[in-house]
């Protein structure tokens, strides 16, 4: 067969190939971007069974009079214009990383110092992630033996470029919070917002997943047990209320030990 023959014949099976692999959702290597909203972590809890394991101590959760007090404590002197930029920038960040840590497995892909994913860390912009391809049904192997082509050919062919836009890389993600901690006045969170950016920092420098997880577990200890309390004004909307009401135990403001850099 000729190559003019050869490429119609993989436009047909491509296009057999994409009818039958359409009903699966799940992609073997990847999902595009989505908005990330409240929306989408109410209405798509799943089991802890099903999350990164982590160990999490015991603490004391504060409750809903205890978030309440706290935040009326450490938000004191702050106008409310700064306390609304606060609150929705900080529960941005957890849920875009809470629905990574939930549906993408990030830490898993971070746990690889090479991994793609550090690109969120790396670089603004489009960044890509690897390839979008259905390949539950019909395997890139079977598809290359069953048409003789090359890999690079079945890439062409069969995918495109797994690229997703990076709005804040660690340099600008450190430059918001910085921005933001201007505006505090109370030194514990302060603190907390200094360990956001020092971790960051390290996560992005040294490419060692246990400091995006700490990020990830301040953000959401700071969204959902002091900027709001989630078991409230988030768990109502969930089907699975576990997410927002695990605590960490991470924030200064309720005494925790604050990370520090060892050389700044």
């Amino acid at each position: 067969m000729n190559r003019e023959g050869r490429m119609e014949s993989m436009r047909k099976i491509k296009l057999v190939v994409y009818i039958l692999c359409v009903v699966y959702v799940a992609s073997a290597c990847g999902t595009k971007e989505s908005n990330i909203s409240e929306g989408y972590t109410s209405e798509n809890s799943i089991s802890e069974d099903s999350m990164v394991t982590e160990e999490v101590a015991e603490f004391h959760v504060p409750s809903k009079e205890e978030v309440l007090a706290m935040r009326e404590m450490v938000l004191d002197g702050m106008t409310e214009e700064e306390i609304e930029r606060l609150t929705e920038n900080i529960k941005t960040a957890n849920l875009q990383l809470e629905r990574a840590y939930l549906y993408e497995n990030i830490f898993d892909k971070l746990s690889d110092k090479g991994s793609p994913y550090w690109q969120y860390f790396d670089q603004k912009g489009d960044i890509q992630l690897g390839w979008w391809y259905n390949g539950t049904i019909c395997s890139m192997d079977r598809i290359i033996q069953a048409e003789g082509i090359t890999e690079e050919e079945f890439y062409e062919t069969y995918t495109d470029p797994g690229i997703v836009y990076n709005r804040f890389d660690a340099a600008n993600f450190i430059d918001l919070l910085e921005d933001m901690k201007a505006s505090v006045h109370n030194e514990m969170l302060a603190a907390d917002l200094q360990q956001l950016i020092d971790l960051t920092y390290m996560a992005a420098d040294t490419h060692e997943v246990e400091y995006a997880n700490d990020i990830y577990k301040i953000l959401h200890d700071m969204d959902y047990f002091l900027l709001r309390y989630g078991i409230e004004d988030v768990g109502k909307y969930t089907q699975d209320a576990g997410v927002v009401s695990k605590y960490y135990g991470i924030l200064a403001v309720y005494g925790a030990e604050p990370f520090e850099m060892d050389d700044k």
